[in-house]
């Protein structure tokens, strides 16, 4: 099984998806989880953020998930995928993928999650390749589950058991 957190930075993805692995890990120990700068870390942090290294690291991102689930293990990942095109084939190559997105107004993250000064740099002009600043997000076209995260922590956590009745609805096989 993959459940796949997507948004963009501020979202809550990270926060959502070590919320979700360190109870879903409980039940079912045959779980891992990936966070998209952790993943990058792995690769020593060699690309950038252009829209060309963050296909790079799509394309290695999707494949070793696509790999490590056909092993039998349930992956958690918190990850923004930029481009359709990669999530849409993991919907077509990955069996038991799950997709949620966390979708939260620009506003609010960059007045109120802009915890990496990403937004603040980028609108200062500091930065550049930023999701939803000078490079375009388009939302997931279908996803699975989507939550409107323009509240709290403790809203957000509210979604777990929403997710796992979601799985059981679309029987997405749990190792």
């Amino acid at each position: 099984m993959v459940i796949w957190i997507t948004g963009i930075s501020g979202t809550g993805k990270s926060t959502l998806g070590n919320y979700f692995f360190n109870r879903f890990k409980k039940k079912y120990p045959a779980t891992i989880f990936f966070d998209g700068d952790q993943f990058r870390s792995i690769f020593f942090n060699d690309i950038n953020y252009t829209l060309k290294d963050r296909d790079i690291n799509a394309v290695r991102l999707t494949s070793l998930v696509k790999y490590i689930a056909s092993q039998k293990v349930n992956i958690v990942i918190s990850a923004n995928l930029t481009s359709q095109r990669f999530r849409d084939w993991c919907k077509k190559n990955v069996k038991n993928y799950f997709e949620v997105f966390i979708d939260t107004p620009l506003e609010i993250l960059i007045k109120k999650r802009d915890y990496k000064n990403l937004y603040k740099n980028a609108i200062k002009g500091k930065i550049k390749n930023v999701v939803g600043i000078d490079i375009k997000f388009k939302s997931p076209e279908n996803p699975d589950f989507v939550i409107n995260n323009n509240s709290s922590k403790k809203k957000l956590f509210l979604n777990y058991e929403k997710i796992i009745k979601n799985f059981k609805e679309k029987n997405i096989k749990i190792y």
